[in-house]
């Protein structure tokens, strides 16, 4: 997969920063404990069953290519030591990001192919829900969500 992160930046110093950030990002990826790469094979594979239409059999939207892009960039900036996602898709053409502990802990993420984040959870007895833009970083509210989820107690 031969996906670019969105850059964060054009000043010099932004464009340092984010190769500081790639070289490190590359360093970790490659150990066991921070390896991002069972993510990003199971979004490739989810990808390559669902980017044509009618995939599900019932009319299903293919997946698009800006689609994989915007999910692939996601699951590289999750902070280091985060749970990875379990990744499908949706009959809207989406790809979904999830994150399960149990029934009642529990986040979907879904990426649209104009890069929003449309997010469900349940966490307990709330069900917070909503939207955000990716911008090149997963937005502090579903950071905190996806910690939720990953720290609950059964």
């Amino acid at each position: 997969m031969t996906t670019a992160i969105l850059p964060r930046g054009v000043s010099s110093t932004a464009v340092y920063i984010d190769q500081v950030r790639r070289v490190n990002q590359q360093y970790f990826s490659q150990t066991a404990a921070f390896s991002k790469q069972p993510a990003i094979e199971e979004l490739a594979r989810t990808w390559a069953e669902c980017r044509t239409p009618n995939w599900d059999g019932y009319d299903a939207f293919p997946v698009k290519e800006a689609t994989l892009n915007y999910a692939y960039a996601v699951i590289q900036v999750l902070p280091l030591g985060f749970p990875l996602p379990s990744v499908g898709a949706e009959p809207d053409g989406h790809l979904t990001l999830d994150w399960y502990r149990d029934p009642h802990w529990t986040i979907s993420v879904s990426v649209s192919p104009e890069g929003i984040l449309y997010y469900a959870a349940l966490l307990g007895n709330s069900d917070p829900r909503g939207s955000e833009p990716f911008l090149g970083e997963i937005p502090k509210r579903l950071l905190s969500l996806i910690q939720e989820v990953a720290l609950a107690k059964n």
